[in-house]
């Protein structure tokens, strides 16, 4: 995968803790949360040096060396609000924002418009995704405290790619958006600590997110806990 023509994005989450009272069989409403954790973007450091490469040579300038360094995991969070029709089955809207991939290249570069000698180079590249969420869950309920569901859903997702490059101490900057729609999956579980209140741990597989030809497609793994506080 590479930036901006297969540049992938991607997911995972973590944290948030809630409050305490006797477990109460889980009941149908309306209901709101919280989630944080991380996101995991796959991409590959030797796809992504490549792509620098590439970059450098289609404007005449040849890469001599250089190091490089991706950071494909950071922080993700989001809310949601859902309404639970029947002890089974739920539909939640929410919006995640899954974080950011970083990767960095530092090197040197000669060219014919740079003259003979090598000069210091440098390239940042930063991948975003977010948006809004619908979903249904299929809910088994184990226990009166223990509940372990199921999720399929949409992001309507926004992937935001930015370069950085400086060349001798001379930047330029260039971005590129596009929205798209997503599937997505998950599997999770919610213990039910309060009448009111749930912690929730999830797992959540989005394939292929963003614009094919504008920003590439991605896979993005998210890891999170939850909280959600029930209406009833």
């Amino acid at each position: 995968m590479v930036f901006r023509k297969t540049m992938p994005l991607a997911g995972l989450t973590v944290v948030l803790f809630a409050a305490t009272a006797a477990p109460a069989l889980a009941q149908t409403g309306f209901y709101v949360g919280a989630i944080a954790g991380e996101s995991l973007y796959h991409q590959d450091r030797s796809e992504a040096d490549a792509t620098v490469i590439d970059a450098f040579r289609s404007n005449g300038i040849t890469v001599l060396n250089g190091t490089s360094h991706i950071d494909k995991a950071d922080l993700a969070f989001g809310g949601l609000v859902g309404y639970r029709f029947v002890p089974g089955f739920a539909v939640e809207a929410g919006y995640l924002d899954l974080g950011k991939l970083d990767y960095k290249f530092s090197g040197s570069v000669t060219g014919a418009a740079l003259g003979s000698s090598a000069h210091p180079a440098t390239e940042n590249l930063t991948a975003k995704a977010k948006g809004p969420t619908l979903a249904a869950l299929g809910i088994l309920p184990l226990s009166p405290s223990w509940d372990v569901y199921g999720r399929l859903g949409l992001i309507f997702s926004k992937v935001t790619l930015t370069a950085d490059i400086s060349i001798q101490n001379v930047g330029a900057s260039d971005s590129e958006s596009a929205n798209s729609v997503d599937t997505f999956v998950g599997i999770g579980t919610a213990w039910h600590v309060g009448k009111n209140v749930a912690l929730r741990a999830e797992y959540t597989r989005l394939p292929n997110v963003g614009d094919k030809d504008k920003t590439g497609e991605t896979n993005i793994d998210l890891f999170s806990l939850g909280l959600t506080y029930s209406f009833r």
